[in-house]
């Protein structure tokens, strides 16, 4: 048994501290049997006053009267080069799950979204194992050992794994504020204890640890960043998902941003066509901005322009270069859009690397066969009573109803720039043959085209008056290319009767 020198407590043979006063424990001395009187020895007279006293033997060394603590500037450095560990082990598992997963870059690792949250929760977990490990084996991690400190029980014990795993957990707690309640605590506190400790029932003691242990320790952490070198190296090397580099990624035909693909690329005239696209891997310059272009470009099915080019830019500050560009590009198809495979083209450009990169992807348009004629045309001629109605045959009408007529126009002209104009003299003739309503020089089409279009639709309607007579009328239109210098003329007739 031992006891406290201090308040007379008795403890265990194990114990080394008071758990009540932190006193050190010394050995109980065993009490003389009761009854029984040691009868003086006979021996020398005794020495005189002025003498020495003689020694009958070695005494016991005298025992401190409280362990001698750590100080919380040991602790912090020593924390300090723990967290070389911690460092250590986040680039590791970033580098590990990028390469089973994706995210590599050519200088990093994707860090957003869900990835972050993976990476970073499983080096939290590394370096949580680390510090219990070391604790609870040892009771000092690398970084206690070279700064010569230590983790005990209050009583003196050494640290178990559950009291090295509560107080480590606890660091959550004190380290709000980047330690600040931590160290408030601990200043606070008798024997310099953070909140960890306190729940655990730990102290950090000064202990004076040997050379060996200390260039041992500092050797681990040696080994540990040449392991996370040739290993990152070696991920990096032979990943299972290609490493992200400057380029297109991630395309995708889609409704919207947050939309997912397409499940086919085929379109029809009057569609949206919408994509998207991510540019990874640029470069930032020294006050960490990039420049980023998207060149942009749409061919018809045989190899022509079909939309004027468009260029997508991107110059701004951004903090990382681990977070894509994101860029999209949609356009709507005319009615004329020919059928067939047509091409997107892309462009990336890292105007601060100097760096480009191209892609290609294809998308369907179905639509029926498209009609072309070398002269000005019109066909498709119909007569309805709305503006999509179902063609009327025969055309026929009552008084006060309106007329529509609808019809393609064929082998328009463009100039050299890929501008068209086109005008029309329309109006109704009535059964004697005079006109009722006349319109002169309205305008068709005015525009100019990277794809000069193979037909252009019309629509021309007119409210017929309800007292109008009854009888044969006829849509009189003349159509006049401007450019290609040819006219077309339109007689369509149409009944009125009676309502």
């Amino acid at each position: 048994m031992k006891v406290c020198p201090k308040c007379g407590t008795e403890f265990p043979d194990e114990w080394k501290f008071c758990n009540q006063c932190a006193s050190a424990l010394a050995p109980k001395q065993p009490a003389a049997p009761a009854g029984i009187a040691t009868p003086p020895t006979p021996g020398p007279p005794p020495p005189l006053a002025s003498a020495a006293p003689v020694s009958t033997g070695p005494q016991p060394s005298a025992m401190p009267a409280t362990p001698e603590l750590g100080s919380l500037g040991a602790r912090a450095l020593a924390h300090l080069i723990d967290l070389v560990f911690l460092v250590l082990a986040f680039v590791l598992v970033g580098n590990v799950y990028g390469s089973l997963f994706g995210g590599l870059t050519e200088r990093g690792f994707n860090l957003n979204g869900v990835p972050a949250l993976v990476i970073i929760g499983l080096t939290l977990i590394v370096f949580l194992l680390y510090l219990v490990g070391f604790e609870g084996v040892v009771g000092a991690t690398p970084g206690k050992f070279i700064l010569g400190v230590r983790v005990r029980g209050v009583a003196g014990k050494p640290c178990s794994f559950g009291q090295a795993l509560v107080r480590n957990i606890l660091r959550i707690v004190d380290g709000l504020a980047v330690y600040l309640l931590g160290l408030i605590v601990a200043l606070v506190t008798k024997r310099k204890q953070r909140v960890g400790d306190l729940a655990a029932r730990t102290l950090v003691v000064r202990e004076a640890h040997s050379m060996v242990k200390r260039a041992s320790a500092a050797l681990f952490l040696v080994a540990c960043l040449a392991g996370v070198i040739f290993g990152s190296i070696y991920v990096r090397r032979h990943p299972r998902v290609p490493i992200a580099t400057f380029g297109i990624a991630n395309f995708r035909f889609a409704d919207s941003e947050s939309a997912p693909p397409r499940a086919t690329a085929e379109f029809k005239p009057e569609d949206d066509v919408r994509m998207f696209y991510e540019i990874p891997a640029y470069q930032r310059d020294s006050a960490g901005y990039i420049a980023v272009v998207a060149h942009n470009q749409i061919l018809a099915p045989e190899g022509k322009p079909f939309i004027k080019n468009e260029d997508s830019e991107v110059r701004q500050k951004v903090a990382d270069e681990s977070t894509p560009v994101k860029c999209n590009f949609h356009f709507r198809l005319p009615p004329w859009a020919p059928p067939g495979k047509y091409t997107m083209n892309i462009q990336a450009e890292d105007q601060i690397a100097h760096k480009t990169q191209s892609a290609s992807f294809a998308f369907t348009v179905n639509a029926p066969h498209v009609e072309t004629s070398a002269t000005l045309l019109a066909k498709n001629i119909e007569v309805a009573n709305s503006r999509d109605g179902v063609a009327l045959n025969p055309p026929a009408f009552t008084a006060g109803q309106s007329v529509w007529l609808r019809f393609r126009i064929l082998g328009m002209k463009a100039n050299d720039k890929g501008q068209m104009l086109l005008t029309e003299d329309w109006g109704i003739l009535g059964p004697d043959g005079k006109a009722l309503f006349q319109k002169n020089d309205d305008s068709v089409l005015s525009d100019q085209f990277t794809y000069p279009p193979p037909f252009y639709p019309v629509r021309l309607y007119v409210d017929t008056p309800s007292g109008v007579e009854p009888g044969q009328y006829k849509f009189h239109v003349v159509l006049h290319d401007k450019v290609g210098g040819a006219d077309f003329t339109i007689d369509q007739p149409f009944t009125l009767n009676k309502r």
